[in-house]
């Protein structure tokens, strides 16, 4: 099979596994609505959390692209990017992650008022348990498993199976899905846009790493900041400080709360450019051997044979071999002097596969997706109105 055709069944595959997930979560949700895990008792929505997350969102994408692409769970790991980073990585990742909560809050609740404008109104939520072990476990259910299990259908397999199609679009399309996913209007809107941030790291960092660890600091940051609320901390109160203090002061609450949040658009894009630095300077370091032993071999083999040729037109001065050899660390010298080189045509290459156009049968599934996702979470800001 020639590599068109392996891309092409594998982007197949990608978007129709993708609406086999969507339409479980679907049945999920609807069976839920309708009460029918009310015999699993008060831990009823814990457990089917356990179940769409790890069989749902993980397992069963894994399983179905391990089983219709032949290939072993190695390899499919390999394919959702799960590559090693450093910990400058990690570090510069955590920090991101928590500028991208405080950004997350200020989305959500714009988004959240335009929505109550037309009427909107949330659905009524249980009780909130204030002990240390519901932290824990929510912790564990809302920003573990979702960071992980999210990533890797989202960043993981979406991405990389749309990646031929350019990574301008493989973007959209994990991102704005990402955001369907949810299927809850109150969180489609915020959902995509970190959708649309993730995938642009994943891409530039070449790993998912970075994006589990930015959805695991948000989802972790609101478990603990509504914990917090609940506990009437410190924290607490002093959001409400804030919101007050914005309230009575609306003129200079307002400026500084724009610059407050340029504030944290300026520190976002460093960490970004960051990171995307540290991951081409650790990629690149550990080829930094590999590529230079190559091109001493090769430069070897030339001198070998530029011997061969002078001694059959019967020359007496033989070649210095050692001379001829690529040192290693000039070689690494014309290589950083020539970065700008190497990722403009990184940059080209990428151009070169918006060349790439799914099959109508991969893009009936990707658009399947999109239309059920947006069907549910219309009925539920239809839901929200009827309240």
């Amino acid at each position: 099979m020639s590599d068109s055709k392996q891309e092409k069944m594998v982007n197949f595959y990608t978007n129709m596994i993708y609406f086999i997930v969507m339409i479980a979560l679907v049945v999920m949700r609807i069976c839920n609505h309708y009460k029918l895990f009310s015999f699993l008792g008060n831990n009823a929505s814990f457990i089917i959390g356990l179940f769409c997350q790890i069989g749902l969102i993980f397992l069963l994408p894994i399983l179905l692209l391990k089983f219709l692409t032949k290939s072993k769970v190695s390899d499919v790991a390999k394919f959702c990017c799960f590559k090693k980073v450093s910990y400058k990585i990690v570090i510069a990742s955590i920090i991101l992650g928590i500028v991208v909560f405080i950004l997350n809050v200020f989305v959500s609740n714009f988004f959240n008022s335009i929505i109550q404008m037309f009427g909107y109104k949330h659905p009524p939520r249980g009780q909130m348990n204030l002990s240390w072990w519901w932290l824990i476990l929510e912790l564990f259910g809302t920003a573990v498993l979702p960071a992980f299990c999210e990533e890797t259908l989202n960043r993981g397999m979406l991405l990389n199976g749309n990646s031929m199609s350019g990574m301008k679009k493989s973007i959209l399309i994990s991102g704005f899905l990402f955001g369907l996913l949810h299927l809850n209007i109150e969180q489609v809107f915020y959902a995509s846009i970190i959708g649309l941030l993730l995938g642009y790291l994943c891409w530039g960092c070449s790993s998912i790493w970075p994006c589990i660890i930015i959805h695991f600091m948000n989802n972790a940051l609101s478990v603990f900041s509504n914990f917090a609320v609940g506990k009437g901390w410190v924290a607490s109160k002093f959001l409400d400080g804030i919101v007050s203090f914005v309230t009575d002061n609306k003129i200079i609450g307002i400026v500084m709360l724009v610059l407050f949040i340029f504030l944290l658009l300026f520190v976002a894009f460093e960490l970004i450019r960051y990171l995307f630095r540290e991951t081409f300077k650790y990629n690149f370091a550990g080829r930094q051997q590999e590529l230079a032993t190559m091109a001493m071999r090769e430069a070897y083999l030339q001198s070998v044979e530029d011997i061969k040729n002078e001694k059959e037109v019967g020359k007496a001065q033989p070649i210095d071999v050692e001379h001829k050899i690529i040192d290693e660390k000039e070689f690494m010298r014309f290589v950083n002097e020539n970065l700008e080189t190497i990722i403009k045509n990184s940059v080209a290459e990428l151009e070169e596969q918006e060349k790439f156009k799914p099959d109508i049968k991969s893009k009936i599934f990707m658009w399947g997706s999109v239309a059920l996702g947006v069907i549910i979470t219309a009925m539920t800001f239809i839901w929200g109105l009827l309240l």
